[in-house]
């Protein structure tokens, strides 16, 4: 059968097959290449043929197509089969097919020499190795081995042999089955088996010879779990992605440990020593100069030097052992009084691991710096050893560094997830258009045979004349359906095949049509039937049935119903009598109202406010009316849940999974109350919380988060498992690298962050997840030394850096596909019960106006009317439109407005309520009276926009409606913030609102009145101001200075009582001027106008409060507490300036779009940590309390047990700062924690809480661990990195807005295309730089432009980089003299290499920018060597010059090729400079309010936690610098400390008589808290995640480009080549040159010799002279690396063809069409020998290249005349070498050949060559026609 042709069994004849293809391969490549020696690249051109490639769908360890599963024959598993893949046709492989249909690939070769694929041995071992229960084994063998690597005691020494045992003999059967390593798919060739290997080989190495620790790396075999994990689908992804991030990861990783080399350089230069200037006390240093008692006499200086080095004179800083840092620049940090700031000291800070003294940790300070870690402490002490302004440093190493190259890594992990899950996607569809075909394959045979049964009944009836058919066709598996489908066809049995392999016939045979050969409808072969019955017990998946093939007449079972579903229909569908019936739908009635959906959600938010009012201390009142609610509520949702059970009877009920979920909570509450008095089962309460998620079902965004987050579930555990072998195997390995180390220095003295125990080493390595590395390290490499450094780093940048940007890539993926407005579309299908509830609310309160204004109405009715006065056009003419909707322009209106009349008219018969003023339609109808008497209050048919739009009937889902709906949409889609500016009209408006003018006509006579022309005029004059060029920028000019003010308003104003009394002067004269511009503003635009803008509203809030500022002053009430906050509104000011400023504008509009989108996340997030808050406040209230003594040291248990002892005592019991009391507080202490900023404290008090009232013990509690890393993975890695994904989801819609409209109508290619024609658009060549003429000069500039010459300048600059991170601190004498003499001689180098390339380019030299700069750097260095002593007494130190020149290291990128993935990354952050620079300026904007707000509010905070004398908000730049540290949420937990103490204080300001004042010093809580959430929030988790958003999106634009057009670089690399075959620029090559131009390109535009065929497929014109024109041949390579042969015709044409203006020229011919007359040439040649043959000895023909002759001649004047003509296409083209010996070609084409056509060639024997013989021939015969069909010749 057919099946046993495509599985062949291997025997040693497929051997010698595959020996015989492989030397067939052979032959057939030595053939080949001599041809190409011989240059018949004609013949060749056949064989150019793509490589080929291994099948995807046949790889090794992918299981079996679905396609050839059924086919697959069961006897042959496990057994040797010949490689179905075509590939491996010609490879000595082999294939094993496993139980679980898993494909393995074997080398046919002798395994290890000796055992063949027939020994009996290796058989054995290919068995083994194959069988899905070995691979398990494997696997919990290593599981098993884990667990006891992570105890801490190992039970019994034997245990190691035992998997020492296991894991050879797993290497022996691999061994024995694959071979050893010489040929392909032996043991280890597989890097999975390096590991294994490895790991063996250590194990019998450690047993002979000690190697230490070495035997953690065992633990790696962990991972080994993970290459069989690749078989779960979804974690297949994610493993995918992982691997294949950390493959692309290399390019980041070379750029960013470039760039942070450089920045340890500079910091290295700057900051080397400046570390280690202490405060020293110089009150008890007394010098005894006395020689009594002393043996030597020390001098002063030795004996102060002594004194200054004994840490125990040092100042230290209050709880902490750190030694304060000290500074004598100006603004530097100062010691207290006593002391003396010395530098020079023994010791650095953090166990001297924090300093720049050296390369290595200058390298791991910018290092921390670029993951933000605890960067704070180092900003700090750096700013105070070398004052303020050096933070500029830190500020371009955190925004390049941090922001950027961070960033980067998560574009790139972010991508590779993308690209592997669209891969994985792939692969599933295809599996799952598989199965689809295989289903309908069935059910077509499904019919066949019932129809095959029918006929069967049919024949038995008429047995008499029962034929059998001929059996010649009986092997073809045909079998004749009597019914044609819907094209006419017959239904084939079998499927069109999906083998991809070279047995084809399998495929061949379902292909054709003879499956269904022409029986007539009663022959039916019972063979077939047989056959029919195997392929149908196939596609069943029987396969066992083929071997015992049933009776044949076995009908099909008709499937049942599963017992499933049969039980739940018997059980579930609550359906008995009728009265019960009826009962029924009297509930569902009740319970499925709109009103009764209301009154659930507002239970839920009731008992959710409920559940957040719990707190300690909790009044027993309290807690009862806590508890009865609780009762209360699950009463409610019991009752709520049990009649949907009745309304909707079980079967429906439990279909909908909310309400699953509504009954697990009530379950769950009934179950707590049960076990109400059982202790430790606390926790059943918190279920209770899970009730919140129910608002979801009427709250949108929640439901779409929750949908996102169960629709990454899956993904999400598959992520979080990852994330467990990540951090089990650093926590093993730690342990047992670390353990000995840490109980060897620390003793019983163990910081509780170590590695002692399995536990504390998870919580290390989750630490360092969470992105806090350093500290833990510090205390690592005390206790082990610096073996701890890569250990850590590792883990941070797989585990933080790749692992856990998966999380945000995942995110970010799921809201692709989940877009906000997405989720909304789906939801109108299904009515939301809530929102018809409120609906109803409106519709009665709209009901009662309506009656009631009917009432007024009739009552009114015998009044005269009052319209009359006023004629109609006043009503439909202009006043309507101006005055109908501020947003809409008059065109969208007038076309609404005729909308709307013909809505209302459609609708009359059906709408009850119309509008918030007319009565029903109805009404109106009826009444005439009454129409004219509504006009009165408003025109019936022209309602304005916003009446029509508000009116809402109770068909709210009517045409009608809908279409309104979207017109509002359309009108105001775009919320573009209203500028005063955006005006078109050069007069003001009305000065009375249309109301007016209506109600009260004498508005209108005042207009005509005097006074009402000269206000008219006076108003016209405001108009003209406002609209003035210059009045903007004069009140920007006041907003600058006005901001400017504020920041002076420092700590010292009262020092400087002049500047106080202009400050005071200059606010009045600002509130004056911005008072006016309020009035003028009003004047010209009037109220209306100004108040729609909402920038204008910001000004009348700012301005009304400075007038309220100046009432209280004039009443001398200044000084209230409440004003002085109001006057910090004047903060907001700046935002104005922002309005005008095209850059910002467009961020901060972006930035109110997204607004709605992040609130709701907000809200989400709040909900998230509402549940954890709540549950904190469950574990924790009241626990955080515990026992100090008077220097605030907590005491031990054994000191003190609990509260009542600790005060009998005299200590004091106090509470910690941020704790779990209510859930307010709660919500701070998760907020610390999710920014990984004061969290220790906090983790630190929870594991160590007993009971309320107790004294805390260390770590007794230690599992509440879990709790912060539950909250950590859901709280924060979760819902944080939801507003990156919101912010991007943002940025891409807009996108999609504004995307060009050009763009909408193109294909994929041709965008491309048209990207590529863009940028070539701006490119053209240069001349390149002419060679001197002089000999000299000319061999330098050889020299100088060779390539060599640049990359030793490279090496010398590596070099030189190389000896400046020599450089370190203290060094030696002798050491510096030689870096001196090393750097002077670089210094000449770079000397002699500048004048060089000056003397060889002459003024060209400053052509180029790199050159530029080389010049700028040698100059400085020299001018750094002879000026070194004068520069050494200004700012800049001559060693930071020698940094500049590092910079050159840059030009390393321009030589390197392979650097192309660098040059992308610096190609995207060039791009993305421009919106980050704008983006840098929103976040300054806000730096700026806030330190203006935190100057007024945190001036006098007394110095404590995190304020101290370097970092407060006293002065402007001091707040800007604190609040830059904490835009990255860094300190904020100290800065929060500081300026919400209380305690501790000078609670009252005291003013003396003699002027001075003691300020109060105490903090403000609730304004502190306030202000620093909401500065975190807006800048850390909005601005600085745009900046994410920006570089994610400008990455992927960049690799896009890279991967898919060309990008610039391409293009210059294009004409830098073009350079040497074109020096003088004229854009024209030879075509003669063509070919080795094209060789000489790079990849991708090259095209590599033999390129022939590639040149005539490409079709490049050929202009005169055998010219090629650079864009042409540019353009073809663009097309052939694009692959778009279709152009988009409008592209090139405009950009291309200007240029083509301005040069001379003329298309004379193409490749193309030069192949084809060669080829024509080469057939007339061949047939004049022919004819020559056949005629005798004729004369040889004319030579070849005689035939195609130059084309300079080609066309003469004459010729190209008639080209012109109609005629050109008959027109004889002739091509001549000289006149005198003419042989013509006439070639009957128009050089606009079209393929497909044909050539017309005849040869004209001249006169001149009239030999003897040809003389004979009769003249016709001279000429030989011949017509060569032009498709050939292509």
């Amino acid at each position: 059968m057919e099946e046993e042709e495509f599985f062949r069994l291997l025997t040693p004849q497929s051997l010698v097959q595959i020996d015989e293809r492989i030397a067939e391969e052979k032959a057939f490549k030595k053939a080949e290449k001599q041809a190409h020696e011989e240059g018949e690249e004609e013949e060749l051109a056949a064989h150019e043929e793509e490589e080929p490639k291994p099948n995807p769908k046949f790889e090794a360890g992918k299981k079996l197509p679905l396609s050839l599963k059924d086919l697959f024959p069961v006897e042959y598993t496990s057994k040797p089969l010949e490689d179905f893949d075509e590939f491996y046709d010609t490879q000595k492989t082999f294939v094993v097919v496993g139980k679980d249909m898993t494909i393995y690939r074997f080398s046919a070769t002798n395994a290890v020499y000796l055992l063949s694929p027939f020994n009996p041995l290796r058989r054995g071992a290919l068995y083994v190795l194959v069988h899905p229960l070995f691979s398990a084994l494997i696997i919990i063998t290593i599981i098993i081995n884990c667990a006891f690597m992570a105890m801490t005691e190992v039970p019994a020494g034997w245990i190691e042999y035992v998997f020492t045992g296991v894991y050879t003999l797993e290497a022996m059967i691999k061994i024995t089955a694959r071979g050893f390593i010489i040929n392909n798919f032996t043991y280890l060739r597989d890097p999975w088996n390096w590991l294994d290997f490895a790991v063996i080989s250590l194990a019998y190495v450690t047993e002979v010879v000690d190697l230490g620790n070495l035997s953690a790396l065992r633990t790696f075999r962990v991972l080994r779990a993970l290459k069989t994990v690749a078989v779960i689908p979804g974690l297949k992804t994610i493993v995918g992605a992982l691997l294949e991030a950390v493959r692309r990861l290399r390019d980041v990783m070379i750029l960013t440990v470039f760039m942070l080399s450089i920045f340890a350089l500079v910091g290295m230069q700057l900051y080397m020593g400046t570390l280690r200037q202490k405060c020293v006390t110089f009150a008890n240093f007394t010098y005894d100069n006395s020689t009594e008692g002393n043996d030597t006499l020390k001098s002063f200086d030795e004996a102060w030097y002594e004194w200054a080095m004994d840490t125990e004179n040092w100042k230290q800083i209050e709880g902490t052992g750190e030694f304060l840092i000290c500074g004598n620049a100006s603004g530097a940090g100062e010691c207290p009084s006593e002391y003396i700031c010395i530098n020079d000291t023994h010791t650095n800070p953090d166990f001297n691991f924090t300093h720049f003294d050296n390369f290595g940790t200058a390298l791991l300070c910018t290092f921390r710096l670029m993951t933000q870690d605890f960067w704070e402490n180092l900003y700090q002490i750096t700013l105070r050893a070398e004052g303020p302004y050096h933070s500029a440093y830190f500020v371009i190493v955190i925004l390049l560094g941090s922001f950027y190259l961070v960033n980067l890594i998560l574009a790139i992990v972010a991508m590779s997830y993308d690209e592997t899950q669209k891969q994985d996607q792939a692969d599933a569809d295809e599996e799952a258009e598989e199965r689809k075909i295989q289903q309908t394959m069935h059910d077509e045979l499904r019919e066949d045979y019932h129809e095959y049964l029918e006929e069967k009944m049919s024949q038995a009836k008429s047995q008499s004349d029962t034929s059998l058919s001929d059996h010649e066709n009986a092997d073809k598996i045909s079998l004749r359906s009597n019914k044609p489908d819907e094209n006419g066809q017959f239904l084939s049995v079998m499927k069109k095949g999906s083998i991809n392999g070279s047995r084809m016939d399998i495929e061949k045979k379902s292909h054709d049509g003879e499956i269904c050969h022409p029986h007539g409808g009663k022959h039916v072969d019972p063979r077939d039937m047989m056959v029919l019955k195997s392929l149908l017990a196939h596609a069943e998946g029987h396969r066992n049935s083929r071997h015992s093939v049933m009776s044949d007449y076995l009908p099909f079972e008709e499937e049942e119903e599963p017992l499933k579903d049969r039980l739940y229909k018997r059980f579930c569908s609550w359906t008995c009598c009728p009265c019960y019936l009826k009962f029924q739908e009297i509930v569902g009635l009740i319970v499925l109202d709109a009103f009764v959906d209301l009154f659930i959600t507002i239970c839920i938010l009731a008992n959710t406010a409920f559940m957040a009012a719990d707190q300690h201390p909790k009044s027993p009142e309290l807690t009862e009316i806590l508890q009865n609610g609780n009762y209360v509520f699950t009463a409610i949702f019991a009752s709520e849940a049990f009649l949907k059970l009745i309304a909707l009877s079980p079967m429906y009920y439990f279909r909908d999974g909310w309400n699953c979920f509504d009954f697990l909570i009530v379950f769950l509450s009934f179950l707590e109350m049960a076990l109400d008095g059982v202790s430790g089962l606390s926790v059943l309460r918190s279920f209770r919380l899970l009730r919140v998620f129910k608002l979801a079902r009427s709250w949108q965004t929640l439901n779409m988060l929750i949908r996102i987050v169960a629709g990454t579930m899956g993904a999400l555990g598959n992520l979080i498992f990852v994330l467990a072998i990540v951090v089990f195997i650093f926590a093993v390995m730690g342990q047992q690298l670390f353990r000995d180390g840490y109980i060897a220095e620390y003793g019983d003295d163990m910081p509780r962050w170590s590695f002692t125990d399995f536990l504390h080493s998870f919580m290390i390595i989750f630490r360092v997840l969470c992105g806090e590395w350093i500290q833990s390290m510090w205390g690592c490499t005390n206790a082990n030394g610096p073996i701890c450094v890569p250990f850590f780093l590792l883990t941070y940048v797989i585990g933080n850096l790749v692992v856990l940007n998966l999380f945000l890539a995942l995110l970010l993926n799921s809201f692709g596909a989940e877009s906000l407005s997405g989720g909304e579309s789906e939801e109108d299908k299904e009515p939301n019960k809530l929102s018809e509830a409120i609906d109803r609310f409106k519709r009665f309160g709209r009901w009662v106006k309506v009656k009631v204004i009917v009432c007024l109405k009739v009552k009114m009715k015998a009044k005269p009317k009052a319209n009359e006065r006023e004629p109609s056009p006043r009503v439909n003419g202009k006043e309507t439109i101006p005055d109908g909707e501020a947003t809409f322009s008059n065109g969208t209106l007038i076309e609404m407005q005729t909308k709307f009349d013909d809505d209302e008219i459609s609708v009359q018969g059906d709408v009850d309520l119309v509008d918030n003023h007319a009565p029903d339609k109805s009404t109106t109808i009826v009444v005439e009276d009454e129409k004219k008497a509504e006009d009165t209050t408003r025109p019936n048919s022209r309602a304005s926009p916003r009446e029509s739009l508000s009116s809402n009937s109770h068909h709210s889902m009517s045409d009608d409606d809908t279409k309104l709906s979207l017109t509002k949409v359309d009108a105001d889609g775009e919320p573009e913030i209203n500028e005063v500016k955006v005006t078109y009209a050069n007069y003001p408006d009305d000065c009375f609102c249309k109301i007016c003018r209506r109600k009260c006509p004498c508005c209108i006579r005042f207009e005509n009145t005097k006074w009402g022309k000269k206000a008219w005029k006076i108003r016209c004059l405001a108009y003209a101001l406002v609209e003035h060029k210059y009045f903007e920028t004069f009140i920007i000019t006041m907003i600058l200075a006005s901001s400017i003010a504020l920041a002076i308003e420092d700590v010292y104003l009262e020092e400087r009582p002049t500047l106080e009394q202009i400050l005071e002067i200059t606010d009045k004269f600002f509130t004056t001027v911005f008072i006016i511009e309020m009035f003028i503003k009003w004047t010209a635009f009037g109220f209306k106008k100004y108040f729609t803008d909402a920038w204008c509203w910001l000004d009348f809030v700012i301005v009304g409060i400075s007038i309220v500022m100046l009432v209280f002053e004039l009443l001398g009430m200044e000084k209230v507490g409440a004003i002085k906050a109001m006057r910090t509104l004047r903060a907001l000011r700046p935002l104005r300036a922002v309005s005008r400023w095209e850059g910002m504008r467009v961020v901060v509009n972006a930035l109110i779009k997204a607004i709605p989108s992040i609130a709701n996340v907000m809200m989400v997030c709040l909900i998230f940590w509402l549940i954890f808050g709540i549950v904190g406040v469950q574990f924790f209230a009241g626990k955080f309390y515990k026992c100090v003594d008077e220097d605030g040291n907590k005491l031990s248990v054994n000191i003190t047990k609990n509260k009542f002892e600790c005060l009998e005592k005299n200590y004091t019991w106090i509470n910690s700062k941020i704790n779990f009391d209510d859930v307010l507080m709660s919500y701070l202490a998760l907020f610390q924690v999710a920014t990984y900023k004061g969290w220790i404290e906090v983790m630190n008090d929870a594991i160590d809480s007993k009971e309320i009232d107790e004294q805390p013990e260390r770590e007794v509690n230690v599992y509440m661990y879990l709790y912060f890393v539950f909250f950590i993975i859901f709280g924060s890695f979760f819902t944080l990195n939801l507003f990156i994904g919101v912010i991007i989801e943002n940025f891409n819609q807009q996108k999609k807005k504004a995307g060009g409209s050009l763009e909408m109508f193109m294909t994929d290619d041709q965008k491309k295309y048209y990207m590529a024609m863009k940028r070539m658009s701006s490119k053209s060549p240069q001349k390149s730089i002419p060679r001197p003429s002089n000999i000299i000069m000319g061999w330098i500039f050889d020299a100088v432009t060779n390539q060599k010459f640049d990359i030793g300048i490279m090496i010398i600059i590596m070099l030189n980089m190389l000896t400046m991170a020599l450089e370190h601190y203290k060094q030696s004498q002798m050491f510096t003299t030689i870096l001196n003499h090393v750097n002077m001689s670089f210094i000449i180098i770079f000397t002699v290499e500048c004048v060089l390339k000056l003397i060889g380019l002459r003024h060209f030299y400053f052509k180029f920018p790199w050159n530029i700069f080389d010049f700028v750097v040698v100059v400085l260095s020299i001018l750094g060597v002879a000026l070194s002593d004068v520069m050494d007494q200004f700012l800049v130190s001559p060693t930071l010059l020698r940094v500049v020149r590092v910079f050159r290291v840059g030009r390393v990128l321009r030589l390197v090729k392979s650097a192309k993935g660098i040059r992308t990354l610096l190609f995207s952050l060039a791009v993305s400079l421009p919106a980050l620079f704008n983006i840098a300026l929103l976040l300054f904007l806000v730096m700026f309010i806030y330190a203006t707000f935190g100057m007024s509010f945190f001036m006098h905070v007394k110095h404590q936690y995190g304020i101290d004398d370097c970092f407060n908000f006293e002065t402007f730049f001091r707040s800007m610098i604190y609040l830059f540290q904490m835009c990255t949420s860094a300190g904020w937990d100290g800065a929060l400390a500081g300026i919400t103490n209380e305690e501790d204080c000078i609670k009252e300001t005291v003013r003396f008589d003699n002027g001075t004042t003691i300020y109060s010093d105490c903090g403000n809580y609730k304004a502190g808290v306030m202000f620093l959430t909401s500065y975190l929030v807006i800048s850390f988790l909005v601005v600085v995640n745009m900046y994410i958003a920006v570089i994610l999106e400008n990455f992927s634009q960049a690799t896009e480009d890279v991967q898919q057009g060309l990008t610039s670089d391409e293009f210059d690399l294009f004409y830098e080549k073009w350079e040497k075959f074109d020096p003088e620029a004229t854009k024209f090559i030879q075509l003669s040159q063509l070919s080795d131009f094209v060789d000489y390109l790079e990849e991708p535009l090259r095209l590599p010799k033999p390129n022939h065929f590639m040149l005539v497929k490409l079709d490049i014109p050929i202009c005169e002279d055998d010219k090629v024109y650079c864009r042409d041949i540019l353009d073809a390579l663009t097309k052939n690396f694009l692959g778009t042969s279709d152009t988009p015709g409008e592209i090139d044409v405009n950009e291309v063809d200007k240029d083509k203006e301005k040069i001379e020229y003329h298309v004379t011919s193409s490749t193309l069409m030069r192949q084809k007359e060669h080829y024509a040439a080469r057939v007339i040649q061949k047939a004049w020998r022919r004819y020559r043959n056949e005629k005798g000895n004729l004369p040889s023909p004319p030579p070849y290249d005689m035939v195609i002759s130059k084309e300079s001649d080609m066309v003469t004047s004459k010729e190209s005349d008639m080209a012109t003509s109609k005629d050109s296409k008959d027109t004889a083209t002739t091509i001549h070498e000289d006149t005198a010996s003419t042989k013509s070609v006439k070639s009957d084409t128009s050089t606009k050949q079209t393929a497909g056509s044909s050539i017309d060639v005849h040869i004209e024997i001249p006169e001149s060559e009239i030999t003897e013989e040809t003389a004979m021939l009769s003249p016709e015969n001279r000429t030989v026609e011949l017509r060569a069909d032009s498709d050939v010749v292509a």
